[in-house]
Formats: C-alpha cells, sequence, structure tokens
C-alpha cells in the first residue's frame, strides 16, 4: 500500500474521534474488531488503518486514565487555587467580569497543571493570576463539551470568592498575545474599524474584533476560512517571503522553516496553523536532505502528532476542517492532472481552481453539518472571485506591520494602509454579494444529510474495491438526485420549535416549510442569537415576532408583522404559518403564547402569569420562573438549576444546555432534539 503513514494515521485519528463519542463499554469490542481484522487482512491494503485504528484505541484509553480521569475526579470539589487568566478571556454577562479559560497553577497549595472553563470572574487581562475559591464541576454535555476537550479543558469552574490578585504570568505565550494585539492595533491606526478587523483576523488570526455581519457574510458566502488563519495563509506567506527559485538553498530552508514556526506562535497556536505549519516543516526537512515530499504523507503525520499530544484533539471542528479541506484538495489535485491533457492552460488554470473549490467544499461538508455550521451552495464562486485578493492583502498588510514599526515612515504607512482598506472594500464587496444569491444559506437536516454522505462514501468504497471507480460519479449522481427528493418530501410540514439564546430567558424559534415565527424576550444577547440561528438554517422568512417583553420596544428582526404582549387586552388567537395558531394572553405583568399544532399544544411564557382558568399544554419552555396557570405534561428548560426546580409536578422535566427544540412531524410523535430526561436530585 503506498502511503502507509497516511493510512495509519487515517485509522488513528478517526478511531480517537470515535472513542470520545462512544460509551466506554463499547470501545472494547469495537478495538477487539479492529485488531481481528489486522490479523485477517494481513495481505489486503486495509489492514494499515485497521492497525492505526487499534493504536487509536489503546492510545485513548491510556490518555484517558492517564491526564483526562484524575482531573475529573476532582469535580464536586470546593478548592482554594491559584490561577492564571488565558489569551480567551472575555466580557461576561455581569459588569466586570470575564469568562474564559483559566489555568490552575497551585491547587490547595500544590502546584498543578490544570484548564478549566469559567463562565464568571473578576475581571482580568490575560496573563493577570490571582488566588481564589472556585467549586469544580464537570462540563456540560452539550455540542460545545468535545471542542473544549480538544483544547486540554476537561473540568469547568465556579468563582466563589475570596479573590486576591498575584503578580502577572511571563510566560512567552503572554508576550506573544500582547504582541498580537499591538499589531492590531497598527492596522487599525490608518484604516477603518472594520477594515482593520477583517484584516487582523486573515494576518494574526485575531477575530476579536470582527462583526456579526462581517462573519455572517463569510459564512453565507462560503468563505468563512478566509477569516481563520489556515494552510492557505501559511503556504502564501511563505510563498511570498520565499520564492520557489531558492527552495534548495539551506540558508532560505532555514529561514523559512524559522519564519513559519515564528508565525505559528504569534497566531496563538489554533490547530489549522499547526497542522499547516507541521506539514510545511517536515517538507522543508525533506528539501533539506533532498528526499522526496508527499503532501498526504506530511498531513497523516501531523495529525498523528497533534493526536498524540492530545487524543481529544480530533474532536476540534479547525481539526476536522483544516484536515478534510487537505483530503479534498489532494483529490482534486489528482483529478486535474488528468484533465491537464485535454484542455487549453487557461481554462485548465480556471477549472482546477473550480475543482479545487468544489471538492474541498464537499470533504467538509460532512463537519459543516454535523456541527450545525452555515452551509453554502455559492462557495465555489466565494472562492474563485476571493481567493486572488489574498495575496495582495497579505503582502499588503505585513507591509502595513512592518512600517509602523518606523515611525519616519508614516507617511508611507498611510498610503500602504489607504489601498489595503481599499483592496478590503472590494473584498466585502464581493462576499456581500455571493452572500445575497440563492442558495447562499442552505438548510440541511443534520441527521438525514450524515446518512446520505455515509451511503455515497460507502458506496465509493465498494465501487473502489471493485476497481470499477469511473462507474461511481453516475451511480453517486442518481443516488443525490433520489435522496434529495426524498428529504425534500420527509421535512414538509414538520414545525420545529427551538430554544435560542440565554439559559435563563430563551427566547422560541418556530419554524416550518422555509417560514418562521419569533417569540422574543431578553435582550441584545438573545437579539444576536435569535439572528445567527435564522442565518444557520436558511434565513427563513420571519412572518410575525411576538415581543412578550414587560417594556417592549424594537425587537431589532425584519419581521413582516411584530405583536407586544404587553398591549394585549384580552386572549387573541392568531393563524401562522401553515394551519398553526399562537394563543397571546397576557395579564399583570405575565405573558403567555401557546402554539397549537394539531393536538400538541406548547407554550412559552415571560413573568408569572395569573389566568383565571389554566392552560393544558403537552410542552412549557420554561425560564426563570413557571405559574399554576399553565398545566405542562412536559417542561422544557435551559437553565441548569432554575428556582422552580423542586416545586414543578410536570410528569416530565428534559433539559438542554445548547438549543434544545420540540420537533412536531405531522402524524408522529413528538420529539425532543438536544435536550435529555432531568432526574430532579
Amino acid at each position: 500500500m503506498k502511503r502507509k503513514l497516511a493510512w495509519f494515521a487515517l485509522g488513528f485519528a478517526l478511531t480517537e474521534l470515535a472513542a470520545a463519542n462512544l460509551p466506554p463499554l463499547v470501545c472494547v469490542p469495537a478495538a477487539a474488531l479492529f485488531a481481528f481484522a489486522v490479523l485477517g487482512l494481513r495481505k489486503r491494503s486495509l489492514h494499515i488503518p485497521a492497525l492505526g485504528a487499534v493504536c487509536g484505541f489503546v492510545y485513548f484509553a491510556v490518555f484517558a486514565a492517564l491526564f483526562v480521569r484524575p482531573v475529573q475526579a476532582l469535580a464536586g470539589q470546593t478548592v482554594t487555587a491559584a490561577v492564571t487568566v488565558q489569551t480567551d478571556a472575555a466580557a461576561a454577562y455581569e459588569a466586570y467580569h470575564m469568562r474564559g479559560t483559566l489555568l490552575i497553577t497551585e491547587l490547595n497549595g500544590k502546584p498543578a497543571h490544570i484548564r478549566v472553563q469559567c463562565a464568571e470572574f473578576p475581571a482580568a487581562e490575560a496573563g493577570e493570576r490571582f488566588t481564589a475559591q472556585f467549586t469544580l464541576r464537570t462540563l456540560k454535555n452539550d455540542r460545545y463539551r468535545l471542542a473544549k476537550q480538544s483544547d486540554g479543558v476537561y473540568l469547568r469552574a465556579e468563582y466563589a470568592g475570596s479573590y486576591s490578585p498575584l503578580p502577572a504570568s511571563r510566560h512567552p505565550v503572554f508576550w506573544l498575545y500582547r504582541l498580537r494585539q499591538r499589531g492590531s492595533t497598527a492596522l487599525k491606526r490608518w484604516m477603518p474599524a472594520d477594515s482593520a478587523a477583517l484584516i487582523s483576523a486573515m494576518l494574526l488570526g485575531d477575530t476579536s474584533r470582527l462583526s456579526d455581519a462581517d462573519r455572517d457574510a463569510f459564512s453565507a458566502a462560503g468563505v468563512a476560512h478566509l477569516l481563520a488563519v489556515s494552510g492557505l495563509h501559511v503556504s502564501l506567506l511563505a510563498g511570498l517571503l520565499f520564492p520557489r527559485k531558492r527552495r534548495f538553498a539551506h540558508t532560505a530552508l532555514a529561514a523559512q522553516a524559522g519564519v513559519i514556526v515564528g508565525y505559528m506562535l504569534l497566531t496563538g497556536l489554533p490547530v489549522s496553523v499547526l497542522r499547516a505549519g507541521l506539514v510545511f516543516l517536515l517538507a522543508i526537512l525533506g528539501h533539506w536532505f533532498l528526499q522526496p515530499v508527499d503532501l498526504l504523507t506530511s498531513t497523516g503525520a501531523a495529525a498523528l502528532l497533534l493526536g498524540l499530544q492530545n487524543a481529544y484533539m480530533p474532536c476540534d471542528w479547525g481539526f476536522q476542517l483544516s484536515f478534510c479541506a487537505v483530503l479534498g484538495v489532494q483529490c482534486a489535485a489528482r483529478l486535474a492532472k488528468q484533465l491537464k491533457t485535454h484542455l487549453p492552460a487557461r481554462i485548465f488554470h480556471l477549472a482546477s481552481n473550480a475543482l479545487t473549490a468544489a471538492l474541498a467544499a464537499l470533504f467538509t461538508l460532512p463537519v459543516l453539518v454535523a456541527h450545525g455550521m452555515t452551509v453554502s451552495a455559492v462557495g465555489v464562486l466565494g472562492n474563485l472571485l476571493t481567493l486572488p485578493l489574498m495575496e495582495p492583502l497579505l503582502l499588503l498588510g505585513l507591509a502595513v506591520l512592518g512600517l509602523s514599526c518606523l515611525p519616519f515612515l508614516a507617511p508611507v504607512c498611510h498610503m500602504v494602509s489607504f489601498l489595503l482598506a481599499l483592496l478590503l472594500k472590494i473584498l466585502r464587496g464581493i462576499v456581500v454579494f455571493c452572500a445575497s444569491l440563492p442558495g447562499a444559506r442552505l438548510l440541511l437536516p443534520a441527521r438525514y444529510t450524515l446518512f446520505v454522505l455515509g451511503v455515497l462514501a460507502a458506496l465509493a468504497l465498494v465501487y473502489y474495491l471493485a476497481g470499477s471507480l469511473r462507474l461511481y460519479p453516475p451511480a453517486a449522481l442518481c443516488c443525490a438526485a433520489l435522496a434529495v427528493f426524498m428529504g425534500v418530501r420527509m421535512q414538509q410540514g414538520i414545525v420545529t420549535v427551538a430554544l435560542v439564546g440565554t439559559a435563563g430567558n430563551p427566547c422560541a424559534v418556530i419554524t416550518q416549510d422555509g417560514q418562521a415565527v419569533v417569540v422574543f424576550r431578553g435582550g441584545a444577547a438573545n437579539r444576536r442569537a435569535v439572528k445567527n440561528y435564522l442565518a444557520r438554517h436558511g434565513e427563513p422568512a420571519c412572518t410575525l415576532a411576538v415581543d412578550l417583553r414587560a417594556t417592549p420596544g424594537d425587537i431589532g428582526l425584519a419581521a413582516d408583522r411584530t405583536l407586544n404582549a404587553a398591549a394585549q387586552t384580552a386572549p387573541a388567537r392568531y393563524e401562522v404559518l401553515d394551519g398553526l395558531t399562537l394563543d397571546l394572553y397576557h395579564k399583570g405583568s405575565g405573558s403567555l403564547v401557546v402554539l397549537g399544532a394539531g393536538e400538541r399544544h406548547i407554550a412559552l411564557m415571560s413573568g408569572s402569569i395569573k389566568l383565571d382558568t389554566p392552560v393544558q399544554v403537552d410542552v412549557l419552555c420554561a425560564a426563570g420562573a413557571i405559574s399554576d396557570s399553565v398545566q405542562a405534561e412536559t417542561i422544557l428548560f435551559t437553565a441548569e438549576s432554575p428556582p422552580w426546580l423542586g416545586d414543578t409536578d410536570a410528569a416530565q422535566l428534559y433539559y438542554g444546555s445548547g438549543t434544545p427544540a420540540v420537533v412536531l412531524r405531522p402524524g408522529a410523535a413528538m420529539i425532543f432534539e438536544e435536550a435529555e430526561p432531568y432526574a430532579v436530585q
């Protein structure tokens, strides 16, 4: 088998990912099955990935036993700890408080090295240290748990007081963080804030200043990867600084390696940069010894090194997107070789770029769907139009950073900044244009889409083993067309009621057949959450917005119609979406909305309403308070420990820490997504 290391690393990484998601008891028979496959396939090509799978299971078990479980055993304890604030610290919901990752360096007087997630602690800058009391808890079982574990975070901490400051840390990572911040400030000096935020994200990996509008537009245009420093940025910078004709000069190779390592450190070592940096360093090492370099083998080696550093690393979204994109690019390169002899040079160049963008998008599609990210049908066009601008943008950004270090060249820096801002304006215009095209935001049901992609992948494997891979494209096209037809039919009439926003007081977004109704409560954080949810789910047309706040104001949502519950003088019923009803009640300082979908009724309320006759519903989407006026069979909530938890007599409780939803299928049972039954302690 060619590229044995790449195949071994593929089996290793995939089994680490599987082991992180599967129950421990399932991993043992799975490892035994792969071990049996190694013995049974010794003379076949599949024994190498099977061997990688066995090693992946074994290494994951050892890593969990030595590094994860001892840390998780601390859950439930209240400790006195000395902590260092990490670089992801951001403003919390409470004034003068922060949230982010803390590194515990001392635990109850003993040295330690434990990363914890803390939702609220006294305001402090990255690198500052303090001692305090914390109550350690297990991580919430939500969609972000595995991503946190891939960062080495296995516990969360609740701040319990006794704050005492300590001298700031002198670790080089914080010096590099401050250098990155100064670079962002230098870029902002001569440019508009939005343009400076864009180039700071592209060049330095500083996404803290990006606006929600830019994030949404880049995602919808299928070019969100431009805002995260990745292999594209590393390769462009390496090519700009060191032309290919000097690649065999040892001095140039050493300088190139130094620049790549420095850039990796400067950007904060995100997974995408780590992957690209390791691949480039391995390539440089090969050139140094005049050995042939294989990108797939180097990529496999990078995946193996990252997986050895942290067995949960394959769970990182950036890891999955980065490596899947590389596989897509490699497949495109192989197909492009076959097209080169049949097409003129100019047409081949355009076709090659389009093929690369299409296959990179196809290979990253499962990751985007699995994690609920925006899927765009215009990604190929967006990449073709924006990628030619990346090289001059990065070059001008480097020039601005270099010139800003020399005050006497301020006029030149100002001129270069003007050119950079002009190019960024063109880039943003292209992105906004692509984001406005039909199909820019696709709504793909996650489970069904992943099932279809799995069937297509299995079909490709069958054709590959049968030696007739050329027959696969028409078969795959027919299967995909059938899957789309069936998917559209199965999605018709489905009603989804999702709780979106802050844990203690979420909004409800009701969607059906490309239309939406928003029941709003809360403030600016909920408004942003609702807009992001609608953007991720295909931008359904918002036909109605209901404001449940006691003091209604501008919701900030583009809805055809808006109702203020506080202005409701008597109960009223409204026809919404396709055959649904919405009953609106208001009394005193409380408001209540009841959605009727056939025989099912789902309620959402604000405040504590007192009605003359209790309302019977199937599900109550609860917030910080409940009322005897609403009798619910099931209560769905997002707050971890709501104050009413011990006072309810509902038959069932469902808890979801992310974005739980109630799904109503015509003629079928009611389903709870991203929520689990909750047992009162």
